[in-house]
């Protein structure tokens, strides 16, 4: 799995040695996520992320993963405030992981990682509030906890691997390709995503569907075709975004951009509704 180049700057293998002095800020200050406009989502996310996020897939280093999508534009992060508050009840745990990740050890047993920190992260602060380091090199209990929690994110995230396995095994997965059209003329282009072709889904054979069931897969397929409609908080994030934006440069401003699919969205949306 591959880092989101926007977020991470500087992953670096964590040292008890030369990170001793190394502390973390708490995340109340979501400034690092400005031009990430989309990152990895495990399934046990799902349930929650649908609810507020398009959920999509993206081909990532040759690996197909789920992700949720934050813009409808590159570098674009609509949930993120004006203070650098998250503008959502639900914050996906790529995210709450940083500024850490794992990273498979090389020429070594796949099965093993390193922990590593991105040390040009803004959350890394010799003032900060939390040690990783005691003074005698062992963990502090902060870092075994943000260690248990990149643990569990990777187990979740392979359980997530095999899910896309099992969709691309019954051929579900196709490029997703459409246009939004805002009022004040602009259009902008998504692509680069895949979404759950309904008519494939459709076809599918009653012991398909059985094991789609027994798998918990059904339920995750319906989560993400109920996220679609999320498209229009995108829709009206940006539309929200401009108008104040038009309005701090040009104060006499006083209509409100709204925003509509265009017919190829709109279809798509149709589709995994039905």
């Amino acid at each position: 799995m591959t880092q989101n180049d926007e977020l991470y700057k500087k992953l670096t293998p964590l040292n008890n040695k030369l990170h001793l002095t190394v502390k973390i800020r708490d995340t109340v200050n979501y400034s690092f996520t400005k031009k990430t406009n989309a990152v990895l989502l495990t399934c046990s996310e799902f349930e929650k992320a649908s609810k507020i996020y398009p959920l999509l897939f993206v081909l990532d280093n040759k690996q197909m993963v789920p992700v949720v999508l934050f813009g409808l534009e590159k570098n674009q992060n609509l949930f993120l405030k004006w203070n650098h508050q998250w503008d959502a009840f639900y914050i996906p745990a790529y995210i709450r992981r940083y500024p850490f990740s794992l990273a498979r050890k090389k020429n070594e047993n796949s099965n093993d990682y390193i922990v590593c920190f991105d040390e040009k992260s803004p959350l890394v602060n010799k003032q900060a509030e939390h040690s990783l380091f005691q003074k005698n090199g062992k963990q502090t209990p902060y870092l075994t906890e943000k260690i248990h929690f990149l643990q569990e994110f990777q187990i979740e995230y392979e359980k997530t691997i095999q899910f896309v396995e099992r969709l691309n095994k019954l051929d579900l997965l196709e490029p997703m390709s459409a246009n939004v059209n805002l009022l004040n003329g602009e259009s902008l282009s998504i692509s680069s995503f895949y979404i759950i072709n309904t008519k494939q889904f459709k076809n599918l054979s009653a012991e398909q569907y059985r094991e789609l069931v027994i798998s918990d897969d059904m339920k995750l397929i319906y989560e993400h075709f109920s996220s679609l409609d999320n498209f229009s908080t995108l829709i009206d994030k940006l539309a929200e975004k401009k108008l104040i934006s038009k309005t701090v440069n040009k104060s006499k401003t006083t209509t409100k951009n709204t925003g509509k699919i265009s017919k190829t969205k709109s279809r798509i949306l149709d589709e995994a509704a039905e």
